[in-house]
């Protein structure tokens, strides 16, 4: 490959990646930040309780603070609501409305998060955003007490 096209295709990646970043400095905020809404048809729960609806609102996303509330129906009809507010320095927080505890970290481009159920289960995910910063998609690795794993892709549409 020669120079200029190599030069040519770093300078296409870095375009296409500079609206996502520049929304997140603009705002002070990371990559999760905004309303989203579930896109059923394009994710994958892997034989894993299947959700019927859910949308997210997340109100802050720096290192100092995670926040965001949850509503979600799930498979039997059932709705969920649920919240949650802590630093992304990998510690335990109890959710609002569940006896779960979230933990975070982030990366440039990355969130983790690792999320412990009372019952045992755990569950951990990577959450990535497209370059056009329209789609979030949480790739789960969910491990049951009995040690079953199921691997689910969530893909999300920004709203707001």
């Amino acid at each position: 490959m020669s120079k200029f096209s190599l030069r040519f295709l770093l300078v296409l990646s870095f375009l296409a990646l500079a609206p996502v970043a520049l929304i997140a400095q603009a705002s002070g905020q990371g990559i999760m930040f905004g309303n989203w809404k579930l896109n059923l048809a394009k994710s994958n729960f892997g034989g894993g309780s299947k959700l019927m609806a859910m949308t997210s609102k997340v109100t802050s996303d720096t290192p100092a603070l995670i926040q965001f509330s949850v509503d979600q129906t799930v498979e039997s009809g059932f709705q969920v609501s649920y919240s949650f507010k802590g630093a992304a320095d990998g510690k335990e927080y109890q959710l609002t409305g569940s006896s779960s505890v979230y933990s975070y970290t982030e990366e440039p481009g990355v969130v983790h998060e690792t999320q412990k159920d009372a019952d045992g289960t755990i569950t951990k995910g990577d959450f990535t955003v497209s370059p056009n910063g329209k789609v979030g998609t949480w790739n789960y690795t969910i491990t049951n007490p009995d040690g079953t794993v199921i691997k689910q892709k969530l893909v999300f549409d920004r709203t707001a």
